[in-house]
């Protein structure tokens, strides 16, 4: 069974990594009118070499982490469409990037973007001609021989996941029943336990345990039988409905582990793209904003009397304080006050530049250094002050659990008009759904929401 799914999401693989070659030569056909770039007046080939490679290496982790070469996803999404366009995103984006750090390399606009169309077209069209040609009953499929463990609910609903599985095809030859357990299964013979003997006589390839998870001890004996049959041994995990097995099993020292429910913010993607792109966006932003940025510093210190920056202590990921830098929007109090009183509407304690700059976000664009820093992501749970967190913490469940990642200058919970004086249960809810579906794309949709809600959000002061 592993092999069969292995060897098939082997085969996808190979044609998924394969894709940026052939969209580099229908790219050099459609922009160049020839396939070999030696031949190409007017360009230097070594460049759109460089350029493959870092293509090729981009590719395989925006495949990779978008489950493109996964025999399992290939079902799970009617075309593609989704996955495949945030993958190409992914990749136009670095190649992106990697022209504008990289001057010396000069390489066709419009060639890049053929590059991604056609690495678009591959992935979808590449997708739905397996799956047709896998439904349409054209691919050799030999079937897997499984004795079954298990005669209940449990198994029943799991045989018939089973069967349901793409490029599998499974023969139950028996079910196993375990002492007292019911009998929900009919469509192969039943054998009990004291009965063991009648297993020689079939001709299985594998056995499979489906029974809950508390069933274990019962089964201990059984499987100790089952092992001198010298065929492969598999369990369907049920680890109950708050845990789910999403990784592997992986080996730390001496000592195995067990990823339970990760979360997609341990991903690759999340700690080198993310951060590559926060960088690369937040350096950019203080060049370009520069000017916007020393005119608001004048009018702030023109305003009000007091340093021009204000820096408060909130919580990062993992717990961890750091100084948080905003344009000061308020008359200088003293810190225990300004860490202990939540802002409100028509706070007295504004100036009135420091009311505008809230009203439109416009004070935390310092924060810019913050993500520089690596304290701070352009996208993450909004970071709160110590005092705080110690009180919501204790009075609202899970609350310690948007820590777990990143905190940014503006997030889910923010572009649907939670910030300022509103629910803290809400922002929850929102922050969680952010850290349990995280992708890059989502980011991007946040930062691209940010702007409309800064301009229209009343709940900004």
């Amino acid at each position: 069974m592993i092999s069969r799914i292995s060897y098939y999401g082997s085969l996808l693989g190979i044609l998924v990594y394969s894709f940026p070659l052939i969209a580099f030569g229908a790219a050099a056909y459609l922009r160049f009118g020839n396939v070999w770039l030696p031949g190409v007046h007017n360009i230097t080939p070594q460049y759109y070499l460089d350029l493959l490679l870092f293509t090729e290496c981009v590719w395989v982790l925006a495949a990779n982490h978008y489950k493109l070469a996964s025999v399992t996803n290939l079902f799970q999404e009617y075309t593609g469409f989704r996955a495949a366009f945030r993958a190409c995103l992914v990749t136009l984006i670095l190649q992106a990037m990697l022209l504008l750090f990289v001057k010396e390399l000069i390489v066709s606009r419009i060639f890049i973007l053929l590059i991604n169309v056609t690495l678009f077209l591959c992935v979808v069209t590449a997708r739905n001609i397996v799956r047709l040609t896998y439904e349409s009953g054209a691919l050799p499929r030999r079937s897997v021989k499984i004795l079954v463990v298990g005669t209940d609910r449990y198994s029943q609903r799991s045989v018939d996941i089973l069967r349901r599985t793409p490029f599998l095809r499974c023969e139950i030859q028996a079910y196993l029943q375990l002492p007292g357990q019911a009998v929900l299964v009919h469509d192969a013979p039943l054998i009990t336990t004291n009965e063991l003997c009648r297993v020689e006589e079939l001709p299985f390839d594998e056995v499979v345990v489906a029974i809950p998870s508390e069933g274990y001890l019962q089964v201990s004996s059984v499987l100790d039988s089952l092992r001198n049959f010298g065929k492969p041994i598999r369990a369907i995990l049920d680890l109950g409905p708050r845990l789910s097995l999403r990784e592997k099993v992986f080996q730390v020292g001496r000592l195995q582990m067990m990823n339970l429910a990760i979360s997609p913010v341990e991903s690759f993607a999340y700690t080198v793209l993310k951060r590559t792109f926060d960088l690369v966006v937040a350096s950019v932003g203080i060049v370009a904003l520069s000017p916007v940025l020393l005119v608001l510093a004048i009018l702030v210190r023109l305003g009000s009397s007091g340093p021009v920056f204000f820096r408060q202590e909130r919580v990062g990921r993992n717990g961890k304080s750091f100084m948080l830098l905003k344009f000061r929007t308020m008359r200088c109090t003293s810190s225990a006050e300004s860490d202990t009183i939540w802002t409100v509407k028509n706070d007295p304690r504004c100036t009135r530049i420091g009311a505008i700059l809230r009203r439109f976000s416009m004070d935390e664009l310092p924060q810019l250094f913050n993500v520089i820093r690596g304290e701070m992501s352009l996208v993450g749970p909004r970071p709160e002050r110590p005092y705080f967190v110690e009180k919501f913490r204790t009075n609202i469940q899970k609350y310690n659990l948007r820590h777990c990642c990143q905190v940014g200058m503006t997030g889910w919970a923010q572009v649907h008009g939670l910030r300022g004086n509103t629910s803290i249960p809400d922002r929850l809810q929102y922050d969680l759904h952010y850290i349990h579906n995280w992708s890059f794309g989502l980011d991007l949709h946040i930062l691209a929401r940010t702007m409309f809600t800064a301009l229209k959000d009343e709940n900004g002061y």
